[in-house]
């Protein structure tokens, strides 16, 4: 499903190219004339809304099972299924009277997912088995994203800008996952519930440079459709917080291991603008996918718990339905 929704995005991204070329310059947004200098100060700002989709590895390795049944109660994929959530982007764009424009953009995003899962014969390769073995776990994953960057845009023909400068990615995935029994303490007194938490905590901080283009092609006298690419390349340090927390017997473990590598990162999309007030306020709705190749993610890192290394080899997708307004003055 994500290799045919990054096709079809650029399929999409190919076909909006060759049709701005067929429109021979005709059409501009942001005051461009077709000759390719600019009537005047411009600028814009647009407010826009995400929802957003995070689906899960798909590998579907059993995690959590039942010892009697052998029936899978909790796998990989909903392990890593973040699902919907809610995200904002901002951006604002100058362009001058010679046509210097530059763009900052920012955006931000946060998932929270949560299940529990109940038995009286739980099996996992991650606590205790027979007696020792929990009845019920708790698993709490949460993702936080943020995103900077500062371009510098050029067009280079009618309908179509290339965009180039630094940005700035930073990523938090935390696991929680608590498991927890009914022990008798053997003194006479009644039984009591105990409880063993596990976090991890996985960090990326994306310091790089990426380029891209974006193409503008008219499709009446009031709308247009936007589609871009961006494509960027950043040095990663990464870090990995390991903690453990027993509430009865109050004994409390934590480690922490750190790496630095490289990530790329890929955003495809594509918009329809609607003027409501020409060359003052738009609207628009879209759809955009991204793909970051090679961070730490904190699931990865519940199987690994003995190797003394940071796991990085991670490719997370994310798609989102967006809309928003676009102000231009």
């Amino acid at each position: 499903m994500r290799k045919f929704t990054f096709f079809a995005t650029i399929v999409a991204l190919l076909t909006n190219a060759f049709l701005v070329a067929e429109t021979h310059g005709q059409f501009q947004p942001n005051g461009i004339q077709p000759n390719g200098n600019f009537n005047d100060l411009r600028y814009s700002i647009e407010f826009g809304a995400k929802a957003y989709d995070r689906p899960g590895d798909d590998t579907g390795i059993p995690l959590i099972t039942d010892a009697i049944t052998n029936s899978v109660l909790f796998d990989s994929n909903e392990a890593t299924d973040l699902g919907a959530a809610g995200g904002a982007e901002v951006k604002f764009n100058f362009t001058n009277r010679h046509g210097t424009e530059w763009e900052f953009r920012t955006i931000i995003a946060r998932w929270d997912q949560d299940f529990l899962i109940e038995g009286a014969n739980l099996e996992s390769p991650f606590f205790p088995t027979g007696p020792a073995a929990p009845t019920a776990v708790n698993y709490e994953y949460e993702s936080d994203y943020f995103s900077f960057e500062l371009m510098r845009r050029r067009a280079v023909a009618p309908g179509v800008t290339l965009m180039f400068g630094p940005r700035i990615v930073s990523t938090r995935d935390m696991v929680s996952q608590s498991g927890s029994l009914t022990a008798d303490p053997g003194d006479g007194t009644p039984p009591v519930t105990v409880t063993e938490t596990q976090t991890f905590e996985a960090t990326n901080i994306l310091l790089g440079l990426q380029g891209g283009i974006e193409l503008n092609m008219p499709i009446g006298q009031s709308m247009y459709i936007n589609s871009f690419a961006r494509l960027g390349g950043f040095t990663n340090p990464t870090e990995v917080n390991i903690g453990t927390v027993n509430d009865f017997t109050g004994v409390a473990t934590s480690g922490r291991l750190s790496k630095q590598t490289g990530t790329a990162l890929l955003e495809v999309g594509g918009r329809l603008y609607v003027d409501i007030f020409p060359n003052a306020l738009s609207a628009y709705v879209g759809y955009e996918a991204t793909w970051i190749d090679g961070i730490a993610l904190a699931p990865a890192q519940i199987i690994t718990t003995g190797i003394q290394e940071v796991q990085t080899g991670n490719t997370p997708f994310f798609n989102a339905a967006t809309l928003g307004l676009r102000f231009t003055y």
